[in-house]
């Protein structure tokens, strides 16, 4: 059995390399959050330092995410384009007329 070309099975992988990038710039900003908060309580803070520990390795987190994100969403793209240029020289192909070639 010879393996087909099916360009649906891109397109949804697209899409989880999207829902995944989504979802990573929250679950490393949750991340960062719960990282800071212990590392600031580990100092003996209290209360709002706690928060505000939190808060600062949190930003960083998600600035981490936003570009693991990006780098899925770039991987994405490229997936997608190739789908469409492979649609564009398929309709091309099909397009051109047969001629003779002279010998």
């Amino acid at each position: 059995m010879a393996v087909q070309y099916d360009p649906s099975i891109i397109t949804k992988h697209t899409q989880a390399l999207y829902n995944r990038a989504s979802g990573i710039i929250f679950a490393w900003g949750v991340i960062g959050f719960i990282g800071g908060a212990i590392g600031a309580s580990a100092m003996n803070a209290q209360g709002a330092f706690v928060l505000v520990g939190g808060l600062v390795v949190a930003l960083s987190g998600v600035m981490f995410g936003r570009a693991r994100a990006f780098s899925l969403q770039l991987q994405a793209q490229v997936a997608l384009c190739q789908v469409a240029i492979e649609a564009n020289t398929r309709r091309a192909t099909a397009a051109e007329p047969v001629t003779a070639r002279a010998g």
